[in-house]
């Protein structure tokens, strides 16, 4: 697998106050079982009629080998392809109502909305400039961010004269991204009437783990994408270091909203079976000042000598492809 060789003076470091402002990544660590509280507290657990067992999302195959339990769910690792996923799960509609929620509308606007102009300037322009450089030639694309959030994607998009188009189910999201003069819709993918072969570059930002059926949704991205069109995805690396570090307690692994887990490996073989070419594998993550946080909130102790050379580390660790984050650029053949 070919990685990019990453020169460290091109390590942009993000700013966690503006990420994550005033306690909001807290109260997403704290709200994070928001789906089952209720379930758990009168019936000690997720009653069993409610789940169902699912084969592996990216090969179909039912041969899931237990990786670890969470929250009260079940995570697998298909010994056919390799993928990790959650099983048993609830069934689809549950998923959807998780997501119009009121509870996760207010994570949504702790994290997403406050942090909106400062998620246009260093990630919204960052992910388009990596766009552009593998669309050469092609003016003022046509681009659907799918799962778009406030759209701080869709707005650099916008701003450097793209045809930007963003849809979600978050209603509060998709409000205030309208505000600020974009074109968003609340609309699921399948329900979005354009015609085939429209877009230039399709999208999924932090969308695929969260997806009941991952292929579905890559299927229907490609359907838009027009001949050697790119998909870009965004989602967590389970081969990453915030795993490596914290185990199951890395705040990624998130089974009552996260059902599918990725790897370079695993993400690749997803794409050629949908007869993508993947173009482009990186890392970028948090991966240190998550661990961070977690021995001060979790465990109660300082690292104050880790946290002056955090940066640093967490370079060497985007570099080695052990960043939280995979970036995935893969083209419609």
């Amino acid at each position: 697998m070919d990685i990019p060789y990453r020169r460290f003076d091109e390590y942009q470091p993000v700013d966690i106050a503006q990420l994550r402002p005033g306690g909001s990544y807290k109260q997403l660590i704290e709200k994070r079982t928001h789906p089952i509280d209720e379930l758990v507290r009168v019936h000690g657990k997720i009653p069993d009629d409610l789940l169902t067992p699912r084969a592996c999302p990216t090969c179909g195959a039912d041969k899931p080998a237990l990786e670890l339990e969470k929250d009260h769910m079940r995570i697998a690792r298909c010994t056919a392809c390799d993928l990790v996923y959650v099983t048993p799960t609830f069934d689809e509609a549950h998923y959807r109502e998780v997501y119009a929620s009121a509870e996760y509308q207010e994570i949504v606007r702790d994290l997403g909305i406050k942090s909106h102009d400062y998620r246009v300037q260093r990630f919204g322009i960052e992910r388009v400039g990596i766009m552009a450089r593998h669309l050469p030639g092609v003016t003022a694309p046509r681009y659907l961010d799918v799962g778009c959030s406030t759209g701080f994607v869709v707005e650099a998009a916008r701003d450097r004269g793209w045809n930007a188009t963003g849809i979600d189910l978050n209603p509060s999201a998709i409000d205030y991204g309208r505000s600020r003069g974009l074109d968003l819709r609340t609309v699921a993918l399948e329900d979005l009437d354009v015609p085939a072969a429209s877009f230039d570059a399709v999208s999924l930002f932090d969308v695929l783990e969260h997806l009941f059926d991952p292929v579905r949704t890559v299927r229907a991205c490609v359907r838009l994408l027009k001949p050697g069109g790119i998909l870009f995805l965004y989602l967590p690396n389970y081969d990453s270091a915030s795993r490596l570090l914290m185990g199951k307690d890395a705040h990624f692994i998130w089974p009552t909203h996260h059902l599918n887990y990725y790897t370079p490996t695993t993400i690749r073989d997803l794409m050629a079976r949908e007869g993508l070419d993947t173009n482009y594998v990186a890392t970028e993550g948090l991966d240190i000042v998550d661990y961070l946080w977690y021995r001060g909130e979790v465990k109660g102790k300082s690292d104050e000598g880790v946290r002056e050379i955090a940066d640093t580390l967490q370079f060497l660790i985007n570099a080695g492809a052990y960043g939280k984050n995979l970036r995935v650029i893969a083209r419609k053949r």
